[in-house]
């Protein structure tokens, strides 16, 4: 309370008090400004260089999203790229299989008929020895009837060879 009185001048300031204030803040003021300017220009290249800042970096935004649109295009392409290489890769294997399906086809149908061949061929070798066990047979009966033929009875001579014939062939 003892500030509130009335004889403490700043309370109630006087005009040469009012004058002498205001004096000196102006002189402080461009005493400051004078030799201090060099931190206004540093305040202000301050803030120019963040706008500066501001404005690279919106800049690289924009880039990074046109990089980003590319780098989604490329994906895009890049996956119909493999789709396309998976797709003409099972064509491939598809033909791959069709010809192999195809030559077994073709090994079957040779060894099939090589069999075939084979199997004729033995046919025909069974025929001709058959022939020729006949034709030898016929052979050594005719010459047995001709010697039984000169002794006589010669019916029972080729029954009986007939019959060893028959004994031939069952074992054979």
């Amino acid at each position: 309370m003892i500030f509130l009185s009335s004889g403490f001048p700043v309370l109630n300031p006087s005009v040469g008090l009012l004058f002498w204030t205001a004096l000196i803040f102006i002189l402080v003021w461009l005493f400051l400004s004078k030799f201090f300017k060099n931190i206004a220009q540093a305040l202000e290249d301050r803030e120019n260089f963040i706008d500066g800042s501001l404005a690279k970096a919106k800049e690289a935004d924009a880039a990074l999203e046109g990089m980003e649109a590319k780098k989604m295009a490329l994906i895009k392409e890049a996956e119909k790229k493999g789709l396309e290489i998976i797709s003409e890769a099972e064509a491939i294997k598809k033909n791959k299989i069709a010809e192999g399906e195809a030559r077994g086809k073709e090994r079957e149908k040779n060894i099939l008929e090589a069999a075939e061949q084979d199997k004729k061929n033995r046919m025909k070798e069974l025929e001709i020895n058959i022939q020729n066990q006949i034709g030898q047979s016929s052979i050594d009966i005719a010459r047995k009837l001709l010697g039984r033929e000169l002794e006589g009875n010669h019916e029972a001579f080729v029954q009986s060879q007939i019959a060893s014939l028959k004994k031939q062939e069952v074992v054979a």
